[in-house]
């Protein structure tokens, strides 16, 4: 005859195993998502109770006109307009314009483009006086 107390201590065991279980699942989806959220945080990006937060990150005003002046002597640097007339100046009949050289802060701009733009010239003027 089985004693009374076996089924109790069985059903123990099986609740304290899908206990341990569960616990496992939740401390590895607890560190799971605190790894996630210190992951974002670094990116900005925090989670509360209200929602999610996106932080914007600062440039300060030097950094911004730094590369706001590049971006404006490249312009200049690579742009050209040698046939280029206006209709509100430059309206006297002059010498053709000239292609203007490119400037900057730091003295001319010496590259290779330059001296393959005049390679191309004095060949492309060869081949016109050849045919």
């Amino acid at each position: 005859m089985a004693h009374p107390l076996v089924p109790f201590i069985v059903l123990v065991t099986v609740l304290g195993f899908f206990g341990f279980v569960g616990y496992i699942a939740y401390s590895i989806v607890q560190d799971v998502a605190s790894k996630a959220a210190k992951k974002m945080e670094d990116k900005n990006i925090k989670f509360s109770k209200d929602g999610m937060k996106v932080g914007i990150k600062e440039i300060d005003g030097r950094e911004e006109d730094a590369k706001v002046q590049s971006v404006l002597f490249k312009a200049w640097n690579y742009s050209s307009w040698p046939a280029y007339k206006s209709r509100f100046w430059n309206k006297e009949k002059a010498a053709p314009a000239q292609q203007r050289k490119p400037s900057s802060v730091f003295g001319e701009r010496k590259g290779p483009s330059t001296s393959m733009l005049s390679e191309r010239k004095s060949s492309y003027q060869s081949d016109k006086k050849g045919s």
